[in-house]
């Protein structure tokens, strides 16, 4: 479990320089599938991370706008990301959860460069008190939504 300083809250391979062969025009054989109608799949190269972000419970409702966009966004333009999922958690509102899901780590790269990425990322540095990336590893891959 990574926890990360307020002001450390870009991702971390921005943060430590990786970088990963691909453009936004490249497409890997998995996201022409997923254009095609084909069903994506989970694989070894897949990321599965669980970002756990803390809110200021003061700016919790403009938190959430840039989120919701976010995900929205990226569903919808990015064959690579399989799953933007964010939750609230009840007790505690001011606890998002995001299940996010790519392709392969180009896919993650293109991800973070998107224009709504950085809309989402710059617009609620100030809102965040905590980041958590925590990168999982699925004990059933094949398993997909109904």
């Amino acid at each position: 479990m990574k926890h990360l300083p307020m002001g450390w809250l870009l991702p971390a391979a921005v943060l430590f320089g990786f970088t990963m062969p691909g453009t936004a025009a490249h497409t890997t054989e998995k996201e022409a599938n997923m254009k095609s109608g084909k069903t994506a799949k989970v694989t070894a190269e897949s990321i599965v991370r669980l970002s756990r972000i803390t809110v200021d419970p003061e700016r919790l409702a403009e938190y959430l706008v840039f989120a919701t966009e976010c995900g929205r966004r990226s569903m919808a333009e990015e064959p690579g990301v399989l799953m933007m999922y964010s939750m609230q958690d009840k007790a505690h509102p001011e606890q998002i959860t995001i299940l996010e899901i790519y392709t392969d780590s180009a896919a993650y790269e293109r991800h973070i460069k998107t224009p709504h990425f950085q809309k989402y990322k710059q617009g609620t540095l100030a809102m965040v008190r905590k980041l958590e990336l925590l990168d999982q590893t699925p004990l059933v891959p094949e398993m997909k939504m109904k």
